[in-house]
């Protein structure tokens, strides 16, 4: 190759590596990543139990049913955001969940947005602190998006899940938002306009989660705190704070009446209650002791094998699910040392995973870089203005160690751990510094990229896990969406409002959503096996409590292979029955 040839390649080259092209192909395989898993998920019908809860919710908004769609422990944004859309476009039995799907994907892109203005932000930040100190280094531009993004994907899709319908893709997106505020008060933005936008999308981000009510408090103390004037500072601060409270306030007062006592939410009192005390996920009757006396639980209509009715005071699909405060009011929170050793140390070994095996070789780069940064020993405060996204980072990982810990929980604060890990690496100017930091590059790059790897292949098994049907005449397969029930129902003359009861768990009858029925009764498929295993007199006293509680049909859910169905009528070929209470 000769001489010119070789330049006209290496200009090539370098135009199509040019900051302009590797930020549209990096956005590009964000969008193109976030459509393939959200049309996985479209295909699959995804759907949550917790999901079910906030389109309930969402529609009780749009009906004007506050006694409903208030609720301190399903925080209201995301409903706001689901149900008006749901209520315009009616999507049909089949596009509904493909549709809310669809939602995510729109909120999947407003994350990607903030992310862009969070990670411009840190950018920014660090440039201007470098340019006061001579002979530091800093990450080449490119290489800062390259490892941004692909963190940004790997909390969103691997941890976060953006087909999960659940408000934290919302919340992130707003968490993002608030990080590049505090950023820019970092670098000297003081101006009004920016403290009050602070407040704004924290009090927003709050209505998405309540979780972000402590974590808006720490923001706000450590945007104080490392203020370079701190009476400035503080006005402004104070502004952002009472605009954060104009908007949380009137939500917290409404759910604190409901409640009967202060409070910003009860999502952490229910899992404390569940995870620590031990009171189960459904039908509490007191058991185990020492927990509180339940007010008012579900009501057991028959004891061998056990079937409770819940039709009312709460309506929705699933009752339970739909105000799981209510059936747990009377319940004490006491501390349960052993079990909550126990859950530290979940959470913990949960941490242990996420920062040693996914992340392990990422923090031995980014040591190395930390070994041959300029050794500094600034003021408490400005240490305090430097770390201050790792400060909330860890503020939330740590808020959430105590009871229970899940990637979605915790995807968007080790965003902004990582933000400020990264960001504060300065190597001094030495011979082989640059070839060191493009080496880390590479490794960090090369672990993101097997972690997100290896989520995706899980994902995809995960897609392709569905058995067989057995050999014998009965099916041993679940229907292939939830619509199929659905349809059967309507077949049968089940129309929407009706009360049905279930052999099954309520909380992932994604069926009776679609249905728009409401189910007042079930046997859970724990207790089933008495009844698969009956004779003929057991299965009357089944149906006949069934029918006591007004139940119009009775769903049974994932029956055994063999077991006689005399009187039910199959869904298509699964093992999904009904029988219609006449």
């Amino acid at each position: 190759m000769t001489a010119l040839a070789q330049d006209q390649l290496t200009s090539k080259l370098n135009r199509w590596l040019s900051l302009p092209h590797v930020m549209l192909a990096l956005r590009g395989t964000a969008v193109l990543m976030g459509g393939v898993y959200v049309w996985a998920a479209m295909r699959s019908h995804s759907m949550n139990a917790d999901g079910i809860s906030y389109l309930d919710i969402g529609d009780a908004y749009m009906r004007g049913d506050w006694d409903v769609a208030v609720s301190a422990v399903w925080s209201p944004l995301y409903s706001w955001l689901v149900g008006p859309l749901l209520a315009m476009f009616k999507p049909s039995m089949r596009w509904e969940f493909p549709f809310v799907q669809a939602v995510n994907f729109a909120v999947y892109i407003l994350a990607l947005v903030s992310f862009e203005y969070l990670w411009r932000s840190a950018w920014r930040c660090q440039m201007a602190r470098l340019a006061a100190i001579r002979g530091l280094l800093f990450w080449p531009e490119r290489a800062w998006w390259l490892i941004g993004y692909l963190l940004f994907i790997w909390a969103t899709l691997t941890q976060i899940e953006i087909w999960s319908v659940t408000p934290d893709m919302l919340m992130a997106a707003l968490l993002f938002v608030a990080a590049g505020l505090l950023l820019r008060t970092r670098a000297g933005d003081v101006r009004w306009s920016t403290f009050a936008a602070l407040g704004l999308v924290l009090g927003l981000g709050y209505l998405s989660k309540s979780i972000m009510f402590p974590i808006s408090l720490a923001l706000l103390g450590v945007a104080l705190i490392s203020a370079e004037n701190l009476r400035q500072s503080a006005s402004r601060v104070l502004g952002a704070l009472t605009i954060f409270l104009a908007i949380t306030l009137p939500f917290i007062y409404l759910i604190s009446v409901k409640a009967g006592h202060i409070t910003f939410g009860e999502a952490g009192t229910i899992t404390y209650l569940r995870h620590v005390n031990g009171i189960p996920f459904s039908h509490w009757q007191g058991i185990p002791p020492g927990n509180g006396s339940p007010m008012h639980p579900s009501r057991q209509v028959l004891d061998h094998p056990p079937i409770y009715e819940f039709g009312a005071p709460i309506g929705g699909t699933y009752p339970i699910a739909l105000d799981p405060l209510y059936w747990v009011e009377g319940a004490e929170t006491r501390l349960n040392p052993q079990r909550q050793t126990g859950l530290l140390l979940e959470s913990a070994l949960f941490y242990i995973d996420l920062f040693v095996r996914q992340f392990g070789g990422i923090f031995a780069g980014v040591f190395i870089l930390y070994l041959s940064s300029k050794i500094e020993k600034p003021a408490i405060r400005v240490r305090v203005r430097n770390w201050s996204l790792a400060l909330v980072g860890l503020s939330g990982l740590v808020l959430y160690a105590p009871v229970l810990v899940e990637g979605r929980y915790i995807g968007a604060f080790m965003l902004l751990l990582m933000a400020d890990l990264l960001g504060n690496i300065s190597p001094a100017d030495r011979p082989g510094a640059r070839k060191l930091i493009t080496g880390v590059t590479v490794i960090i790059a090369a672990v993101l990229l097997a972690n997100l790897a290896y989520s995706t292949l899980q994902g995809y098994a995960d897609l392709q896990d569905n058995p067989a049907p057995a050999t014998q005449s009965m099916a041993s397969h679940p229907p292939s969406w939830p619509g199929e029930v659905a349809q059967e129902l309507q077949a049968l003359g089940i129309r929407a409002g009706d009360p049905v009861a279930l052999i099954g768990y309520g909380f992932d009858s994604y069926w009776a959503r679609l249905a728009r029925v409401h189910i007042v009764a079930e046997m859970l498929d724990s207790d089933a096996e008495p009844f698969w295993n009956g004779d003929d007199t057991l299965r009357s006293e089944v149906i006949e409590a069934f029918a006591g509680t007004g139940a119009k049909a009775v769903v049974a859910e994932y029956v055994p292979a063999g077991t006689p169905m005399a009187g039910w009528r199959q869904v298509n070929d699964t093992n999904f029955y009904i029988y219609l209470i006449r």
